[in-house]
């Protein structure tokens, strides 16, 4: 189930979530090939936003996983394995990050990466699954965000393919180690680097604002958070933190 043994570098994409989908499309790509672009000119983010980085600043790539053998009900345990393999590379470079659910990375309120994972299902398992991260690496000013990159953390430019070849050591660790483990390792894990876990915070939903706290994620993925003495679960687009 390794990553990374095939690695395609393009120099311009539109997105390369879309390119992993047309090569599926046309059976012209394998298990764990890795497609990485200098720039993507409609990268896709979470909520159906779009992803923006400087082009040939910053770490944009996808990859294809296939026989996952994970049911739809427990698919979100890959939105887990991806989310902790983020956070484990930075671990190694001495930063701390915290996982703003379901799979934006953030240093100190300031986000650094962020996944788009779109799976494909047969017979009620998800089939293949098309993983897509852009990591925020070399560029140093984020007009209108609040984000940050590796630059900007640790004062130092990195080589782009060195931070992919980690990359694809930490998710390889990862998911051969949650093989290895229950499921509920790996969700006491991603609990303890989420962001606001345990912690009173602000967030909004369709009744406006309230203060809450996180006080787990349900298998599926839904985000439990107690609010006015009641445990509500929210699904992406339900609830919206306020940082």
């Amino acid at each position: 189930m390794q990553i990374g043994q095939k690695i395609i570098h393009l120099e311009s994409v539109d997105s390369t979530n879309n390119y992993v989908a047309n090569l599926i499309q046309r059976k012209e790509i394998t298990h764990g090939t890795v497609i990485m672009a200098d720039e993507q000119f409609a990268g896709k983010g979470q909520r159906g936003a779009e992803w923006h980085v400087n082009p040939g600043k910053n770490l944009t790539f996808s990859f294809l996983l296939e026989n996952i053998n994970l049911s739809i009900s427990q698919q979100f345990f890959l939105t887990q394995v991806v989310s902790l393999s983020l956070v484990n590379l930075l671990k190694k470079l001495k930063l701390t990050a915290q996982i703003k659910w379901p799979n934006d990375i953030y240093i100190n309120r300031n986000k650094i990466a962020g996944v788009l994972i779109e799976n494909q299902v047969a017979n009620g398992m998800v089939n293949k699954s098309i993983i897509g991260i852009g990591l925020n690496v070399n560029q140093q000013s984020f007009e209108g965000f609040n984000a940050t990159s590796l630059t900007l953390e640790l004062g130092q430019s990195f080589p782009l393919q060195e931070v992919l070849f980690s990359f694809i050591h930490s998710f390889n660790e990862q998911w051969l180690a949650f093989n290895n483990q229950t499921k509920q390792v790996v969700i006491n894990e991603y609990l303890s680097h989420l962001l606001n876990y345990q912690k009173i915070a602000k967030y909004m939903d369709k009744a406006g604002e309230f203060n809450g706290k996180i006080t787990g994620v349900t298998e599926a993925g839904q985000l439990q958070v107690l609010k006015e003495n009641q445990v509500n679960h929210y699904d992406i687009k339900g609830i919206k933190f306020i940082l």
